[in-house]
């Protein structure tokens, strides 16, 4: 609330410091509302470092963990790309893109954190660019106000101001960003739909999981099976991956717990995501994946031994 009234009320202050032209000269007039912006962006840049540091050392934390995880399990390889990972961000260096071959539980903190960062970076720019708004609000303004007066040399000295601003790295940087943007990716068509080939088993009515339907009751419009069991789709070729999402049945408060597994042949599998308490539909984002089988292992069901899966969806990146 306290960020919104500042902002609110730089406005009116902007254009009574710069409409006392007959007080004051028009530059020193200008030099005082400078400071006044100056002065909201550095705040505004103290946040989002602030911000983007508290990201990093939550990340920090985080893989901490998975490396604990991985040292428990003997997983030596595993922990030591963590322990890099972690001299590196702790170094304030950049990572660079993960292996290949990283832990899924590792990817995952890493998407969680470049997500974050996104968020915050996000944000920053949203208040760049009101802050902005109102600066520029106001100096045309007050050009306007002068030009109608004849005061051409002052409203001159104005624009002057208005162009420092423009030709500021991050102001151009931001203006940059929003010439090229582009309209929103079309997100691509879903793999494992029967209807494209897929196929699927492993389970009793293995079909409902890739007819592109959502919609089950408490008896039907869902594969189901015995705890532990798997449900598998077959893409019917190796295909880059980029984003899988399945619904478990939703119809009450039970909980699934469950691994997700993708394959390129059918023997070598590699876990890409788990979840012992896990409702509705589930997001596992891939980076550098291809596959041509999806697995669902089913692990426990909160209400009983069966496990159901609603729908598969697979998607490229």
């Amino acid at each position: 609330m306290k960020l919104f009234l500042r902002g609110f009320l730089l406005a009116p202050a902007m254009s009574l410091c710069l409409t006392l032209v007959g007080v004051a000269d028009v530059e020193e007039t200008i030099q005082k509302y400078r400071a006044s912006f100056e002065k909201r962006m550095n705040a505004e840049l103290d946040e989002y470092g602030n911000a983007a540091r508290k990201a990093r050392l939550n990340y920090v934390d985080s893989l901490k963990k998975v490396k604990g995880e991985l040292s428990r399990a003997e997983k030596l390889k595993a922990a030591a790309q963590v322990l890099a990972e972690i001299e590196l961000v702790e170094g304030g260096e950049d990572p660079g893109p993960l292996s290949p071959d990283a832990d899924y539980r590792f990817k995952r903190v890493r998407e969680t954190w470049e997500r974050g960062l996104s968020e915050i970076q996000s944000a920053r720019g949203k208040k760049l660019k009101t802050t902005l708004s109102i600066y520029f609000r106001a100096l045309d303004a007050e050009k306007r106000r002068l030009t109608r007066n004849g005061k051409i040399k002052d409203a001159l000295v104005v624009e002057q101001e208005e162009l420092r601003v423009r030709s500021l790295p991050e102001v151009k940087a931001m203006a940059a960003s929003a010439a090229s943007e582009k309209e929103p990716k079309k997100p691509s068509e879903d793999l494992a739909l029967a209807s494209k080939g897929a196929r699927a088993d492993g389970a009793r009515r293995p079909d409902l999981m890739i007819d592109g339907k959502t919609d089950h009751k408490t008896r039907e419009g869902f594969a189901f099976g015995p705890t532990p069991c798997n449900f598998t789709i077959d893409l019917r070729s190796v295909r880059p991956i980029g984003l899988i999402r399945f619904l478990l049945y939703e119809l009450d408060s039970r909980k699934y717990g469950y691994r997700l597994l993708i394959s390129a042949d059918g023997e070598s599998w590699e876990v890409v995501g788990s979840e012992k308490k896990a409702k509705g539909w589930q997001e596992i984002s891939l980076e550098d994946a291809e596959a041509r089988y999806v697995r669902i292992n089913g692990i426990s069901n909160t209400a009983n031994n069966d496990f159901h899966v609603v729908e598969v969806e697979v998607y490229e990146p």
